[in-house]
């Protein structure tokens, strides 16, 4: 009886449904809309076939098809998969495609490609960064625009395989592709498998950011079904089997396709499979047919029929990994005649265990499942003193250029442990962390610095100093990885070390690695604070250089205590500290780290001073990196200041330098500037646009709060427009639904505000004014908080909280008010002091703050702000009994209401439609000297309303209302509410 037989002239059996999924993805990539595909499954279940089939498809749809094979051990390089697929993309581009494509990318490509600058005539590596995060995230840039570059040249098809065994900076880089991909004509097919994935797998955390993504789609390869197990069976064997024997291996195999391949070729290796399908009945009579229980079992039986001397060699590669070099693994044989090695090879290629690559001399295991049964099956002080041997090797084959191979060695040395050279190990960990840190691989650096500190404790006779330096080296790179919670434990036990040791210089290292862990996320400073202090402690003033960064660390984790006047003293202390270096360049960093100190108005002038010195310092030490330090606070300063012209002149010295530099922070700052700078003008369409693009830059850079900014900034906009209610739900829940998020809150007071919910609007109000707004801390958006409080304290009319309000902004006045550095401003903050004046009763301050407004918003051209302010200085001037004051009044709203309709400011021009309309009707003049307000409260009271149903109706608080009644009955004479009820009447104004 003849088995079911596969299609005839096709070598691939099953996996129809998981194609037709993957070849409708290929669709779309075709279209420009690509994405991600995920083929996961056991070892063995047919992952990388599939992924070739696939392959085989987008080949012949036109597609270009690139494969990063991630190999199974420790000792590969950094980015390896990435590094195979642009290395074959430059194999096969000409001059000219590769000038096209890679020219702009082609300097931070060759951190990981060095050979793409050969192909770039006059183009230089990237210059260094001090900045890690920012040196990494333009690697990343540069890798994401290539490939979305080359993809308008030809579509494409990248294949990851395997990529549980990927190191943790390509998933990273992988994890930063993904978003681009929605709007490129690339498809990424990614296989790995799951059983080797639990919670702590870096894989795992990339597949969770992948699934986040649109066009992503994740496949689970099952076994095959029965009749696809027989055509597996006659591929492998060239030949029908038995129904009986599909049967039996089917159910044995659970339908894993490498199972089932291995059992058929030993099966028809022993002969036993002659006897199934002579005598399927009767097979286990006179030759037992006994079907091996696991595919490692398999493997052995087919290992076993190679000769001694084969299995031998075999054993020796696997120490080397699933690819290994004749070259290399004759000379760790010890082998002189490298003939018998190549024999040996012959006959694993002949008997399937192994497979030919495509360079010469080179050869991998058929599958991983063989090299790692070799692997097992060698005792381990064998192998110990094979990778020992090994390491001599690779210094003996490299010597000239060992770089490349630190990796390797650096695994080989600490797998012949204990019996190796611990010293040897710990140097070449070591040295393999450093090459990691060089090529932006952070988390390969933190996991060989680990490699090294293992090390350590292997052998004896390291001193505390040399553990604390590796400590301090491990929490650096922990901090560039972004794993700041693991960095912090590791500069704590640093900084306890070097001081047990004695060194002060480690202990001070340990000390501003864990502050800079600590504010980078935006974490609470005290543990931080207390570090420095005993760092500087133990200086006790020498090294007057690393005393100014800690006093300069000290004042910014004070800042992030919320120890305002502290960090303050000590800032002056660390400036001081600079200044006796005589270093310009350690002055200008010292004024540029503390620069966070002086938010207060109060310190504006020193803080303008600084900057400035910190400009001109840099300049002067001719270091490009301070300056484009010192910078953006100049322009931060020019904004305020209302210096617009200067602004534009150091946004643009501050692009340019990042250009130049490639610094890709640059290029967020300066698009979230712009969007400032479109919102300040009323440019509101332009200004959604720039929001969108510098989130899209600044969302996938670490330590940023992206997300954040834009979100203000889209809140800025909506309010503009009148558009809060759109968002109103949004901001309501994650606000009360998020502990965290209490810097909101005063943005949901002012949203409550201006939807008129005044109720709500109080009640958050009073919260956040206990203490004189003590709750609403002194941050980076303290200013912005607090512009806020102050318009709903108007919107309330409420007396007693505008008094420390005013005093807070006062020294503001001739200003800008800004969100932030570059993320919205409110325009003249006389406005604001203008609308809280009215509040507090003071006229003639509040003409003077709004006339300063009006002529600082008008030379700007800060139009959403100059309707704002006419639109509140009309409403002091309306109640004004002077006719001429009041034409005045009228002629704002129609000035205001006019701009507003043109800007789109929808609910400004409701509520100035109103007023006009109001002031139509008002009589010319109203009698006994009653301000308009003062006549709507009297006609309330006239219908017979008390204090609390006048405050709800007209959304002020009772007390105001009562000052109103007070100042009504004095102007008309009246002894009570029934006579003030009676005037009205008499009067008309019911």
């Amino acid at each position: 009886v003849v088995a079911d037989e596969p299609p005839d002239n096709d070598r691939f059996v099953g996996r129809q449904r998981e194609l037709a999924v993957l070849d409708a993805l290929l669709t779309r990539a075709l279209a420009a809309a690509g994405g991600t595909a995920a083929l996961a499954g056991d070892p063995g279940i047919g992952k990388t076939r599939t992924a070739e089939r696939l392959a085989e498809h987008a080949l012949a749809r036109g597609m270009t098809v690139y494969w990063g094979r991630c190999n199974e051990e420790p000792g590969a390089l950094a980015y390896w998969p990435w590094q195979q697929m642009v290395q074959a993309w430059l194999a096969g581009a000409d001059n000219d495609t590769v000038r096209r494509v890679a020219a702009r990318e082609a300097a931070a490509l060759a951190e990981i490609v060095p050979e793409i600058l050969e192909r770039v005539p006059g183009c230089e590596p990237a210059p260094p960064m001090i900045d890690a995060a920012q040196a990494r995230f333009r690697l990343f840039d540069a890798v994401a625009s290539f490939w979305k570059r080359a993809a308008a040249v030809a579509p494409l098809l990248l294949v990851f395989d395997n990529l549980h065994w990927a190191d943790t900076s390509s998933l990273r880089l992988l994890e930063f592709l993904a978003p681009s991909l929605a709007s490129s004509r690339v498809l990424v097919l990614i296989t790995y498998r799951d059983i080797e994935l639990s919670r702590q797998h870096p894989l795992s955390a990339t597949l969770g950011e992948l699934a986040r993504q649109p066009g992503f789609e994740r496949l689970r390869l099952a076994g095959l079904s029965r009749a696809e197990t027989a055509g597996v069976m006659r591929l492998a064997g060239d030949r029908a089997l038995a129904p009986a024997l599909v049967d039996a291996i089917h159910e044995q195999t659970e339908g894993n396709p490498l199972f089932i391949g291995e059992i058929t070729r030993l099966l028809l290796q022993e002969a036993l499979a002659d006897d199934a399908v002579q005598h399927p009945a009767t097979a286990r009579g006179s030759r037992p047919l006994r079907i091996p229980e696991g595919i490692k079992e398999v493997i052995g039986r087919r290992l076993n029929r190679l000769s001694d001397s084969t299995n031998r060699v075999l054993a020796a590669a696997s120490v080397i990994g699933r690819a290994f070099e004749l070259r290399l693994l004759a000379r760790l044989l010890d082998d002189s005649d490298e003939q018998r090695c190549a024999d040996a090879i012959e006959q694993a290629l002949q008997a399937r265990v192994v497979d030919d690559l495509r360079e010469p001399g080179r050869y991998q295991f058929a599958h991983a499942l063989f090299r790692e049964t070799l692997y097992d099956e060698i005792p381990r002080p064998q192998r110990s003193r094979l990778h020992l041997r090994l390491v001599s090797v690779i210094e003996a084959i490299h010597a000239d250029d060992l770089e490349p191979h630190l990796p390797a060695l650096a695994h080989h040395q600490w797998a012949a442990l204990p019996a190796g050279d611990v010293a040897r190990a710990v140097t070449y960990a070591e040295r393999a962390a450093q090459r990691a840190d060089r090529a932006l691989a952070h988390e390969e650096a933190a996991r060989f610095y680990q490699l090294a500190l293992d090390a350590m404790e292997v052998g004896s006779g390291f001193s505390r100093i040399a553990r604390c330096a590796l400590l301090n080296a491990l929490g650096t790179a922990r901090s560039r990885a972004g794993e700041y919670v693991q960095a912090q434990q590791v500069f704590k036990e640093a900084a306890q070390l070097g001081m047990v040791s004695g060194s002060a210089q480690e202990q001070a290292r340990a000390a501003l690695g864990f502050e800079n862990a600590s504010w980078s996320p935006g974490g609470h400073g005290g543990a931080a604070a207390g570090l420095l202090r005993e760092a500087l402690a133990s200086l006790g003033g020498a090294e007057p250089p690393l005393v100014a960064r800690l006093l300069s660390a000290l004042a910014r984790a004070l800042i992030y205590s919320g120890e305002e006047e502290q960090a303050a003293a000590v800032h002056e202390e660390a400036v001081a500290a600079a200044r006796r270096t005589g270093d310009a360049a350690t002055l200008a960093e010292t004024l540029i780290a503390s620069l966070s100190v002086r938010w207060r108005g109060e310190r504006i002038a020193q803080r303008i001073e600084a900057s400035e010195e910190a400009y001109r310092l840099a300049l002067s030490a001719g270091n490009r990196h301070l300056v484009l330090l010192a910078l953006p606070w100049l322009t931060f300063d020019d904004f305020e200041s209302g210096d617009l012209s200067r602004w534009h002149l150091h946004l643009d010295e501050y692009e340019r330098g990042g250009e130049a530099m490639q610094l890709p922070f640059i290029r967020y700052v300066s698009a979230s500037s712009r969007t400032m700078h479109a919102l300040f003008e009323g440019r509101f369409a332009d200004a959604e646009r720039l929001a969108q693009h510098s989130f899209e830059i600044g969302n996938r850079m670490p330590g940023l709060d992206a997300a954040g900014v834009y979100g203000m900034q889209m809140f800025t906009l909506r309010r503009e427009q009148g558009r809060l209610l759109e968002v109103a739900p949004l901001v309501e829940h994650f606000v009360n639904s998020n502990a965290d998020a209490n810097v909101w809150r005063p943005g949901l007071t002012l949203m409550y505000a201006e939807l008129g919910r005044m109720p709500a609007a109080r009640e958050a109000f009073d919260a956040l004014a206990a203490g004189d707004f003590k709750a609403i801390a002194r941050d980076g958006v303290w200013l912005a908080s607090i512009t806020y409080m102050a318009i709903v304290c108007h919107a309330l009319g409420d007396a007693a909280r505008a008094a420390p309000l005013y005093r807070m902004l006062e020294p503001f006045s001739g200003r800008n008010l800004m969100v932030g550095t570059t993320i919205a401003c409110f325009g003249a903050a006389d406005t604001v002091l203008g609308m809280l004046a009215t509040t507090l009763a003071r006229g003639p301050a509040a003409r003077r703050h709004f006339e300063a407004a009006l002529a600082m918003n008008e030379r700007l051209n800060a139009r959403p702000a100059l309707v704002r302010t006419r639109w509140f200085f009309a409403q002091l001037l309306l109640p004004d009994p002077d006719p001429a004051q009041r034409d005045r009044a009228a002629e704002l709203l129609r000035l205001a209401h006019a701009d507003a309709a043109e800007l789109g400011m929808q609910s400004v021009v409701a509520s100035i439609e109103v007023q006009r309309a109001a002031l139509a009707a008002a009589p010319a003049r109203l009698p006994a000297g009653l301000s308009a307000r003062e006549a709507q409260v009297l006609r309330l009271v006239a219908t017979g309303k008390g204090n609390r149903q006048i405050a709800a109706e007209l959304f002020v608080s009772p007390n105001t209302v009562a000052n109103h009644v007070r100042s009504i009955l004095a102007k008309t004479g009246s002894a009570n509410r029934t006579e003030a009820a009676a005037f009205a009447m008499h009067n008309a104004l019911l």
